[in-house]
């Protein structure tokens, strides 16, 4: 019996290699085919050209607190390429896959479809963002979490380390570390464990640090909503529903659909109802998930790479409830029976298995989307640039937080902002960027190039000039992207050569 049970011990890690190996290769493939974004470059070009105090201080106007800056700056600042940013993010990823597979408390069907669906093969793991380090720290706490009180300091590392990903995995951390307190008291080891508390409360204050005044205040236009407490109408009902559904199945907005969204909204409170036989699990579960509703409603109303949160930490609910029995006393207990509980958790792990099989559609055409088609056109865009020459070039850009995702590519080039009036190649989100960064009619445009450049210049435009020649300026299209932008499809990018005639144009 003991030997039946280690071959099938065996046989099943052998095929848990197996699904990482291909998991690997697969999300390799797509790193090498994956044109970065903005967003992606933002973090690269903040710790590749400024110091330490600058960086801090763009922490807060970005939102999200520093552990992918600083994992990103010894590299940036060494001048390694700038692909070295999507290989850290690809070890990140692999890294949490094979924690899953080899540690997760699920079950293996749901540990391999989980891992090839969406979020896992692209959302989280190829555009390199700071969200994968919120997945390798909770599977790495999930994987430890029996042992959170006898090896404290190092539960508590790993908390302070989640307060520091990203805003959106505060309430995550959160959660465990008030959870861990109270049982901590229950339990009469708050003395043994008061340093690992004091720990994580430091983790916490680090956070508020970094993004002061971010949190609380709204002088510097830093986020696109600005208020602290919800409106409680029907939009924040909507972006809260949405998100939900989003987290679940991801789908384009046009086909978004209030009975849809309250379907998957109904399964995300039935999932909440089975929670309440463990406690702990569904205290984490609600703090985790309405910080995300309260960012959702006050901040930013969020895309799928926040929605698709709310399923990690669905799925390390599951994975740590497994180290918790059952309570006897439990909320809900008149109404639904331990019986009727049963049903509904076999009902929503089924649901979920369903919408994760259908992910899996999703990610593996997101794939092949990577190979066919460009996730953003700055990379083709810049290598026009350094075939073409202009690599040594000062490069007028507007609109130009769109064109500093060329920037990355280019550190050679000098680029001057048009709507902030100066050089940069990082975008500022200030109240200039809220006020010019997409205001500027053309001939703004062309006028503050003429004052800077009075005789000829090169341009980057988002779009096609549509006086491409008239008594003050000749321009002539140098390039346009040829492939099809899949991803930020308002990163296509057109390169000019623009020429005044002398005086014609009025300052």
């Amino acid at each position: 019996m003991a030997k039946q049970g280690k071959e099938l011990r065996t046989k099943e890690n052998t095929f848990y290699l197996f699904s990482w190996l291909i998991y690997a290769v697969i999300t390799f493939f797509a790193l090498l085919n994956h044109e970065p974004n903005r967003d992606e470059a933002q973090v690269w070009l903040i710790v590749r050209d400024l110091d330490i105090c600058s960086i801090y201080y763009e922490l807060s106007a970005m939102g999200h607190p520093g552990l992918w800056y600083f994992i990103l700056l010894p590299f940036a600042k060494a001048g390694f390429p700038y692909i070295t940013m999507l290989i850290l993010h690809w070890i990140i990823g692999i890294a949490a896959a094979a924690i899953l597979l080899s540690r997760g408390n699920i079950t293996p069907s749901l540990k391999i479809i989980f891992l090839f669906s969406y979020y896992m093969l692209f959302e989280y793991m190829v555009p390199a963002r700071n969200y994968s380090l919120t997945i390798l720290l909770l599977f790495i706490i999930g994987a430890t979490y029996e042992s959170r009180f006898s090896n404290p300091v190092r539960y508590a590392l790993l908390i302070v380390a989640l307060y520091n990903t990203n805003t959106h995995s505060f309430g995550a951390a959160s959660g465990l570390l008030l959870i861990y307190i109270i049982e901590a008291y229950k339990e009469k080891k708050l003395l043994l464990v008061k340093n690992a508390i004091f720990i994580m409360i430091a983790g916490m204050c680090s956070f508020i640090f970094q993004l002061w005044p971010s949190l609380f205040e709204v002088s510097r236009n830093v986020t696109i909503k600005s208020t602290l407490i919800p409106a409680f109408n029907f939009n924040d009902f909507w972006v809260i529903v949405t998100g939900i559904q989003n987290a679940f199945l991801p789908v384009s907005s046009q086909y978004e659909e209030i009975k849809v969204a309250l379907f998957f909204t109904l399964f995300f409170i039935v999932f909440l109802i089975t929670l309440t036989q463990k406690k702990s699990i569904f205290l984490f579960m609600i703090i985790s998930s309405g910080w995300l509703f309260y960012l959702f409603t006050t901040k930013l109303s969020g895309s799928w790479r926040h929605e698709g949160l709310l399923l990690i930490f669905i799925l390390f609910s599951i994975w740590i409830s497994t180290y918790y029995k059952k309570s006897e006393v439990y909320l809900f207990s008149n109404y639904f029976p331990r019986i009727k509980l049963t049903n509904l958790e076999l009902s929503f792990n089924f649901f979920l298995t369903v919408c994760l099989a259908v992910n899996i559609i999703f990610g593996f055409k997101s794939i092949l989307k990577e190979y066919r088609f460009s996730y953003s056109g700055a990379e083709e865009a810049a290598r026009f640039i350094q075939d073409n020459h202009f690599d040594n070039a000062e490069i007028a850009c507007y609109r130009s937080w769109r064109a500093t995702a060329l920037a990355p590519y280019l550190p050679k080039n000098k680029f001057w902002l048009i709507d902030r009036n100066e050089f940069g190649t990082y975008y500022k989100l200030d109240s200039t960027y809220y006020k010019y960064g997409d205001a500027l009619t053309e001939e703004e445009v062309i006028t503050k190039i003429k004052n800077k450049y009075p005789q000829k210049s090169i341009l980057i435009f988002n779009e096609k000039l549509l006086r491409a020649t008239n008594q003050a300026f000749h321009s002539k299209l140098l390039f346009e992207n040829k492939r099809v932008i899949w991803g930020s499809d308002d990163e296509r990018y057109y390169i000019y050569s623009i020429e005044f005639n002398t005086d014609s144009l009025t300052h």
